[in-house]
């Protein structure tokens, strides 16, 4: 496939994410799968369009001195991704940009866009952009350069501080490392890494999570190891998840907000195709995902089915893990659209989702058993206010300690943030409910 071709695939895919709202890793795995793009293709397609994405705001700012007039939406979205390849591609020649994005601008929308677009990219590249230390607020220059809303970056300076967002905002720009689990009812870890690596994989082993493997080199998901459900693609933020809840082999789980059934599959592993784990999900079709994913890895011990987690449940379980509906702001990397449609209201409104959910299934867990609460965001909102919320109004629970990886401490919340192990944002905590 021709880069021409190429780029015309990365600017249909952010069209779709843009403007039709489609799911960009869901979107780009469906491309990188039917396409018959080569590795240098499918790199470069995947790097315009996680780019262009994870930079809008910033390629915007690069791009206002240069617009006199209004253009068109999509217009506005080539140029982004043109001055995305300008700015941050360096192996990419001037010309092909400017030549490409013409050739698209003229299909899209006739000679008179391709003349536009071609003027405003010729002008850029013969100019200076403007600097970042022009913006004097500090917060507001965090919000232009790493591309964010000023009210997260607000949000996240009350809690963390100005130096400490910063490292969050850079981190989210770092590129996606892929990170899979191995199926240990199927394989051994040793023996998958033999393998992955004999199909030309770098492969490292976590130090934290045995099962858990940085692989490199070319695209996991086309490998036959993937394909036979051998291995899963699964952040290691999300991987500690099953690891704090630590089953054992004959608990009954419950999974309450499961899909697309990653952790359920995780638990289910770890227990050795054992006891049993309830998978449920307010959505019919995304239990079909669900046992996708258990067919696929060949699990045994997964009971999938509808249910709204808001709403009673008829047993009590030794652990109920709720890894609960977010704003996802952890995720970014994987994500990155997520930013520019949360707001403070749809923040709100997630946390009495959140407080819903822990309220209606406390009563389904058996005296001194567990329930553990999981979120890949970094808002405190969501994190450490819920979880004090629904102790404070339920004292029938407690905190149950557990190791955090990073120091080897037991605590009773663990915040990980996007630099902290290269990995998505994810909180995780433990409470136990008392016998008595």
């Amino acid at each position: 496939m021709t880069e021409v071709s190429v780029r015309r695939h990365a600017f249909d895919t952010l069209q779709a994410i843009i403007n039709d709202k489609a799911y960009s890793n869901i979107i780009i795995n469906e491309t990188l799968s039917n396409s018959e793009m080569n590795r240098a293709d499918k790199n470069l397609y995947t790097e315009m369009v996680y780019g262009t994405l994870a930079r809008k705001y910033t390629l915007d700012y690069f791009l206002k001195p240069f617009v006199q007039t209004k253009i068109k939406g999509w217009v506005r979205q080539l140029l982004w991704m043109s001055i995305y390849q300008y700015v941050y591609l360096n192996k990419v020649p001037e010309h092909a940009i400017i030549n490409e994005a013409v050739e698209i601008a003229k299909y899209k929308g006739g000679p008179h866009n391709g003349n536009v677009v071609n003027g405003i990219l010729r002008n850029i590249m013969r100019s200076e952009l403007p600097q970042f230390d022009e913006i004097s607020d500090a917060k507001k220059r965090i919000a232009i350069q790493y591309s964010l809303p000023k009210w997260l970056v607000d949000h996240w300076a009350t809690h963390f501080g100005i130096d400490k967002t910063e490292e969050i905002a850079q981190s989210q720009l770092e590129k996606v490392k892929q990170t899979v689990r191995v199926n240990t009812t199927r394989i051994s870890v040793e023996d998958a890494i033999s393998r992955l690596e004999d199909d030309g994989f770098e492969v490292v082993q976590d130090q934290h999570i045995a099962s858990c493997l940085h692989v490199g080199g070319q695209q996991i998901i086309e490998s036959r190891m993937f394909k036979d459900g051998l291995v899963s693609i699964q952040d290691k933020s999300s991987m500690l998840v099953g690891e704090i809840v630590a089953p054992e082999k004959q608990d009954l789980i419950l999974d309450a907000c499961s899909a697309p059934g990653g952790k359920a599959c995780h638990l289910a592993e770890l227990m050795d195709n054992q006891g049993q784990i309830e998978a449920t999900d307010i959505h019919e079709h995304k239990i079909d995902l669900i046992n996708f994913n258990v067919k696929k890895l060949r699990l045994s011990n997964i009971l999938s089915y509808t249910h709204d987690a808001t709403e009673k449940y008829g047993k009590v379980y030794d652990k109920i893990l709720v890894d609960a509906p977010c704003s996802g702001l952890g995720v970014l990397r994987h994500k990155p659209e997520i930013k520019y449609e949360q707001s403070k209201a749809t923040i709100d409104s997630l946390v009495e989702t959140q407080l819903a959910i822990l309220d209606n299934v406390k009563a389904n867990v058996k005296p001194g058993g567990t329930l553990i609460y999981s979120t890949c965001t970094i808002e405190q909102l969501e994190n450490e206010n819920v979880i004090y919320t629904f102790l404070k109004n339920n004292k029938d629970f407690e905190f149950e300690l557990f190791v955090d990886p990073r120091t080897g401490e037991q605590v009773k919340t663990m915040q990980i943030l996007p630099q902290d192990f290269n990995s998505d944002g994810f909180f995780i905590t433990k409470i136990r409910r008392k016998d008595s």
